[in-house]
């Protein structure tokens, strides 16, 4: 610490800023909810599938998951490229469904949003960043290439390029 600066009492008291998710509001819903665009029920401070069928909805409210969706606005973009996506299309598809399914058992809100074809690539956007991620590094165990992230920390999303 420089000579002469102190640490006040406003600084040391102060918490961690929130991360700047927009979509998960400050207090959440009233345990029960059930989102009108998924299912997915809100019990114990957390988006569960569990009981989703058996909950009585209590509102008109969407999860954080359906809110990117219908704001078309990913937390996760994978873009997926070379030539060996054209012979391996089937089975690269088939991992990114998995991972996503895998995922989806843990965090109900991680989902993929779209698959699209564009420029003989693949790109796959998701709701939530770690959903991203995992696709990325699962592809690369599975069929190497190579792989990148690009984090933007300001808007909490996640860039993952692979390619082979």
């Amino acid at each position: 610490m420089p000579h002469g600066s102190r640490i006040t009492m406003e600084e040391k008291g102060q918490m961690a800023a929130r991360s700047p998710e927009p979509y998960l509001p400050k207090r959440g819903p009233v345990d029960g909810t059930v989102c009108k665009g998924c299912g997915i029920v809100y019990h114990n401070k957390r988006w569960q599938i569990e009981g989703a069928s058996s909950a009585a909805p209590k509102g008109d409210v969407l999860c954080p998951a359906c809110q990117r969706i219908v704001g078309q606005d990913p937390a996760g973009v994978v873009t997926l490229s070379g030539a060996y996506l054209a012979q391996h299309r089937e089975e690269i598809l088939n991992t990114v469904k998995q991972q996503e399914t895998k995922h989806r058992e843990k965090n109900p809100l991680g989902r993929i949003m779209e698959i699209r074809e564009e420029d003989g690539g693949i790109i796959v956007t998701t709701t939530e960043d770690k959903l991203a991620q995992k696709i990325g590094r699962e592809l690369y165990k599975s069929q190497r290439g190579e792989l990148h992230y690009k984090w933007s920390h300001e808007q909490r999303m996640v860039r993952v390029e692979w390619s082979r």
